[in-house]
Order: structure tokens, then sequence, then C-alpha cells
């Protein structure tokens, strides 16, 4: 997730923040040194950083605290979507390409859908347990 009012770099990004070939970034570990910002997506294939916080590293300075997830403006990646929802990662997938969750963004190469969007459309098509869906047979 990235933070509203946040603005993410991809490894890439970060390398050219502090200076560096993107590729003695990832040999040096610059990444997996003590101080540096922890990923704003922990755990998936392209890692995303928190811009004022490599640049809070590069300088020096403390980094500065991330703010509480919940805002309208937040922006979510599939897997949190999924998580968020309690469904598959490839639901959320499928939900994107079929058309059924729309208005996504590409932040570094990785899709993102603002929190309020995602809140909106799920309440325009509910489904199971929300009064959507089939009615009963007997009904």
């Amino acid at each position: 997730m990235i933070p509203a009012g946040r603005t993410a770099v991809d490894a890439a990004g970060a390398a050219q923040l502090l200076g560096l070939a993107y590729q003695t970034f990832r040999n040096a570990g610059v990444a997996h040194e003590d101080g540096f910002p922890a990923p704003l997506n922990p755990g998936r294939r392209k890692l995303l950083y928190d811009r004022d916080q490599v640049e809070a590293y590069r300088d020096g300075r403390a980094l500065p605290a991330l703010p509480a997830p919940g805002d309208a403006d937040d922006l979510l990646d599939e897997r949190d979507i999924a998580d968020l929802r309690g469904v598959a990662h490839t639901t959320v997938t499928k939900e994107r390409h079929v058309g059924r969750l729309t208005g996504f963004v590409e932040v570094c190469g990785v899709v993102h859908l603002r929190r309020g969007d995602l809140d909106e459309q799920l309440r325009a098509r509910p489904g199971r347990g929300v009064g959507g869906g089939r009615p009963p047979k007997n009904a």
C-alpha cells in the first residue's frame, strides 16, 4: 500500500536518489543495510519505497513516519485488495482484466487502485452476504 499523499519509488528510483547505478545498489545490498527504509509492499516481486524516507536515509536524517492506513486516497495493489476482501489474488487480477474493477493507475510498473474507488465499486455491486446475488429458490 502506498499511503495517501506519499510518493513511491522502485529500486531503480531509490538508487538514482542515492546517486548510485541500479546495479551497484543491488550488488552492494543497500536495501538491506541498517537504517534503509522498509518497502511499502514487503514480499512483492517489485518492491516500492517511500521517496521521503529514501531521501531522509540519503541525507542522514531520521526517517519520517508513514501515515496510518485507512485513508480513501491510499493506493492498494492487487494483493492488498485481495487481502482486504479475503479473496485470492487471482480473483482480483481476473476482476481487473474483465472490467469488474476499474480505475487502476500504474506506479513504477505496479497497478494500484485508490481505496476510495475500491469501496465505491464494491458498494455499487454487492455480492455474497451483502444483499446481492441470486434470490433463494423458495422466494
